[in-house]
């Protein structure tokens, strides 16, 4: 297993996207990790309508069922099943071209080893991904805007910037109207017994 984890992720995807497909779920990807001496297996699922925590309960069964009838693992494993998140992964060149305009986050190969980068997906093509680094990326000149072909990519994933105070801010506000609109119900019913 250890050998090829590419390899491994195409077999796992060429095994589960067909039946869980049947089942209306799209396996948008899989990633592997390795620690306390096992392997996880995280398989990143959705729907049209998004995925519940019933859903990949139920996917989770299906994953296990055909995981354990292959022989893709041999090594000690434990199966995660989850919804993608506001890091959506992107795998394929559908995930790819829905994403066109956002930031992204990929992880790709390079001469000597990987590198991350950061930035805005700007064009999806036969060859590959163009992405303008993002400001804050320590890169040169020359690689602002850097291709990177489909054979060279490890992982991709969204990175939506979002303002964390803005939403806890927003989360007391619903939570204040919640309140008061409570509040005012509980006076009306009071009102109305009274009449």
């Amino acid at each position: 297993m250890a050998g090829n984890r590419r390899q491994f992720i195409a077999d796992a995807v060429d095994l589960l996207e067909a039946p869980l497909g049947e089942l209306g779920y799209e396996l948008l990807d899989v990633r592997l990790f390795q620690g306390g001496g096992r392997l996880t297996l995280r398989f990143y699922l959705d729907t049209a309508d998004g995925i519940t925590i019933d859903e990949c309960a139920k996917a989770s069964r299906t994953v296990a069922m055909l995981i354990e009838e292959s022989t893709l693992v041999g090594d000690a494993y434990v199966i995660e099943v989850t919804s993608p998140g506001i890091r959506r992964p992107l795998r394929t060149r559908a995930h790819f071209e829905a994403a066109k305009g956002q930031d992204i986050i990929l992880k790709f190969e390079v001469v000597r080893g990987t590198k991350k980068l950061k930035g805005r997906l700007q064009d999806v093509t036969d060859e590959g991904l163009t992405i303008v680094a993002d400001a804050a990326e320590d890169v040169e000149a020359d690689e602002a805007v850097r291709v990177v072909g489909y054979a060279e990519i490890i992982e991709a994933n969204l990175d939506p910037e979002f303002d964390v105070q803005a939403l806890i801010n927003a989360d007391r506000r619903r939570r204040k109207d919640e309140k008061k609109l409570a509040r005012e119900q509980r006076r009306d019913q009071r009102h109305q017994s009274g009449k």
